[in-house]
């Protein structure tokens, strides 16, 4: 029988017994990055550090000491809250200041396969 995962963020689908599920572990792993991406911390409930808050990146200006903090908030979230299940192999932050647009390229592999993955986001 196949590994089953909780869909993130968990919904229910049908009736309220009936939770999402996904057999897939790189869908279930990249959604959990995208979660710990998107959640601001305190967010949570009794999880007050949980999440990296890009949303709250909307609002400030491009410039080197963001794209440093923001590098610093992504890498320490991801470890803090992924830990031995996801390892990071290179994180690229691109600033594109005349659009107002920032690309975030994360380069990772589950543990328990090695297999390479990216993700990206643009913000």
């Amino acid at each position: 029988m196949a590994v089953r995962y909780f869909s993130h963020p968990l919904r229910i689908v049908g009736d309220l017994a009936t939770v999402a599920l996904t057999t897939d572990a790189d869908r279930h792993v990249r959604d959990k990055i995208l979660t710990i991406l998107f959640t601001s911390p305190g967010e949570r409930v009794n999880r007050p550090a949980f999440g990296v808050g890009l949303r709250r990146t909307l609002f400030e200006g491009i410039d080197d000491l963001m794209l440093a903090a923001l590098r610093f908030r992504i890498i320490q979230g991801l470890r803090r809250d992924l830990g031995p299940e996801v390892a990071v192999d290179e994180l690229r932050i691109v600033p594109a200041p005349d659009h107002g647009e920032v690309s975030i390229f994360i380069d990772y592999h589950r543990v328990a396969d090695q297999v390479p993955h990216g993700l990206e986001v643009r913000l």
